[in-house]
């Protein structure tokens, strides 16, 4: 069990405010390299981006939970 992001709603925030992966890497206070192997889904979010996306999400009045969620079936 992991937390595991919506990949597509990222991508889609980024299209509606014309931001590139390092312009949000930059909001949510975190490394693009991180960042970009996220979005590929070479990398499980961690404490970092949770946390930067948290905040990103209470600033744009957002919900959190419609962008994480559980994933049970990974290891």
């Amino acid at each position: 069990m992991q937390l595991d992001i919506r990949r597509d709603l990222l991508i889609k925030i980024m299209e509606e405010k014309g931001w590139s992966k390092k312009k949000f890497a930059r909001e949510l206070e975190i490394d693009y390299s991180y960042f970009y192997r996220i979005l590929k889904g070479e990398r499980n979010p961690g404490s970092k981006f949770i946390s930067g996306f948290l905040r990103f999400c209470k600033k744009n009045n957002l919900s959190f939970e419609d962008f994480i969620y559980i994933n049970l079936a990974k290891k």
